[in-house]
């Protein structure tokens, strides 16, 4: 009874504080591996609403470094320990950093964007299903910001595609304690800080003027300097990457793939050793590993 009672408590107390305020979302994006959506709050008093800096006009690669350098500390596994690990893969950047841009260029001062995205992460013998959430906005200081409500998070096996995700109930922005908080890296990111001084786990608040710096976008006054100012770039167009850079990328990624795969040809062959797996079991997965060499 006294369980049931809490449980009471705990539920009237969030369906009062829901009740002041509602979302409404208006949908972006939406595909087999992310979903965007414009998140509006609505209450009885429009004063105790936040107001955004939007629209926002951020150049494509100045996101695309942001989101980029964002890590998180990854829990410790039954087989692994904590580890600094990014929190969006490539891939992951490539298709979701042109549509957040264009859904920052879209809102309002009243909307902020939800953004969910899928991947496949890379687990000792098999890929795991996972998927990161969160919010970004402009705050009224002009500052970019990203909160997380979880952080490549295992998905359920009936998650197949982002097209059914159903976003968290959860405010992310008052999320106060995390097992994958954010490390923030890069000169121009920090935590977030709460009213007490207590540092928010899954907030990261980026300088805009200083990620200029960093990506080297900004546009040196006229009459002054020699150097040219790196061409704007329109939301989902992308930069024009010289065959030097691309080809660059590519390689190291082929070159990490066939070492993840050896690595674990190796563990298949150990396991068979000791008896844990058998032949079949053995060549099966093998020939799986095999088949991922182009």
């Amino acid at each position: 009874m006294k369980r049931l009672a809490i449980l009471f408590v705990v539920s009237a107390a969030f369906v009062s504080a829901c009740t002041g305020a509602k979302l409404v979302r208006t949908p972006v994006a939406k595909q087999n591996y992310y979903i965007v959506t414009l998140e509006q709050r609505q209450a009885k008093d429009p004063t105790d609403l936040p107001k955004y800096k939007h629209p926002a006009m951020i150049e494509l690669a100045e996101l695309e470094k942001a989101m980029g350098d964002l890590t998180y500390t990854e829990k410790a596994g039954l087989t692994s320990a904590k580890r600094q690990t990014p929190v969006f893969q490539a891939v992951e950047i490539d298709r979701l950093a042109p549509v957040l841009a264009e859904a920052l260029a879209k809102a309002d001062a009243s909307q902020r964007i939800r953004f969910a995205s899928f991947n496949q992460g890379k687990a000792l013998i098999f890929s795991e299903s996972r998927k990161t959430e969160g919010v970004i906005f402009v705050d009224a200081d002009g500052r970019l910001n990203f909160a997380f409500n979880y952080i490549n998070a295992d998905r359920h096996p009936s998650e197949t595609s982002a097209i059914y995700h159903v976003f968290s109930g959860v405010d992310p922005l008052q999320i106060k304690s995390s097992d994958t908080p954010l490390s923030p890296t890069a000169p121009y990111a920090e935590l977030h800080q709460f009213g007490t001084g207590q540092q928010a786990p899954m907030w990261i608040v980026i300088n805009l003027d200083a990620l200029k710096q960093a990506t080297g976008t900004v546009t040196a006054p006229v009459g002054q300097g020699t150097e040219e100012a790196v061409p704007a770039v329109a939301p989902g167009t992308g930069a024009v990457a010289s065959p030097a850079e691309t080809t660059a990328p590519a390689r190291a990624a082929e070159d990490l793939l066939k070492e993840d795969i050896r690595n674990n040809l190796i563990y298949l062959k150990e396991l068979l050793d000791e008896g844990l797996i058998t032949e079949k079991d053995y060549t099966v997965k093998k020939m799986q590993l095999l088949d991922k060499i182009k």
